[in-house]
């Protein structure tokens, strides 16, 4: 995945998830279970979640200066 910003459908525009570069090619971790660092592109706060439970939003969408919704 590049670092280039694209917005999330459904998501705050701000909103950057990448998955976890040491997970990505280890077979033995199950796709549910790699992590994923959720960040606010402005803000700079992150969140490290697996992929199964990846926030339909911002955690910090009613705080945020900078939340914009997305399509």
């Amino acid at each position: 995945m590049s670092d280039a910003y694209a917005p999330i459908k459904k998501k705050c525009t701000y909103w950057r998830e990448h998955r976890s570069d040491d997970d990505r090619f280890d077979s033995r971790i199950k796709a549910a279970d790699k992590r994923v660092e959720c960040s606010c592109f402005v803000e700079g706060k992150a969140w490290q979640v697996t992929a199964s439970t990846i926030p339909s939003d911002c955690p910090d969408r009613l705080h945020c200066r900078y939340y914009i919704k997305h399509g």
